[in-house]
């Protein structure tokens, strides 16, 4: 009887370690993912612009995979209702670097023309100062590309 608080306290142990391992997160191509965060692939189509809509909660929602060829600009706008929701634009090939866009209020667009060919995580946030539940933004990122 006196081996059963050790197996539970070294069971409980073993399930406080796995559950914090999950709620870290993912690592996608040197890329961290929140774990409420979908990653769906995104191709341009071959006339007009790629619109996504969606709708984000902190850490939770679609966040889109790009390619994008080399010498190519792309502009990429976020619309949203919210104030709140800003996007971030990582590039694939470089994951230990920033974003290389970050939007902010009344600067929701960005043009950008990759050096070479790449992949962008292109991620739209809800940025609230504490967290509500339930309460989240619909958005629309639309990506065109340019002459």
């Amino acid at each position: 009887m006196t081996r059963f608080p050790h197996i539970l306290l070294t069971s409980l142990l073993a399930l406080s370690v796995v559950t914090f391992a999950q709620a870290e997160g993912r690592n996608v191509d040197g890329i961290w993912l929140d774990d409420g965060e979908s990653l769906k692939p995104a191709t341009m189509p071959t006339t007009g612009p790629l619109v996504l809509n969606g709708w984000t909660r902190q850490g939770r929602g679609d966040v889109y995979r790009l390619k994008v060829k080399a010498g190519e600009t792309l502009k990429v706008t976020l619309t949203s209702r919210s104030e709140f929701v800003v996007m971030a634009i990582f590039d694939f090939a470089k994951p230990e670097d920033d974003a290389i866009f970050f939007s902010e209020a009344g600067r929701n667009t960005a043009v950008l023309t990759p050096n070479a060919d790449t992949e962008w995580l292109v991620r739209p946030i809800l940025v609230l100062s504490s967290s509500r539940r339930g309460l989240g933004a619909n958005y629309t990122i639309t990506v065109e590309k340019q002459p």
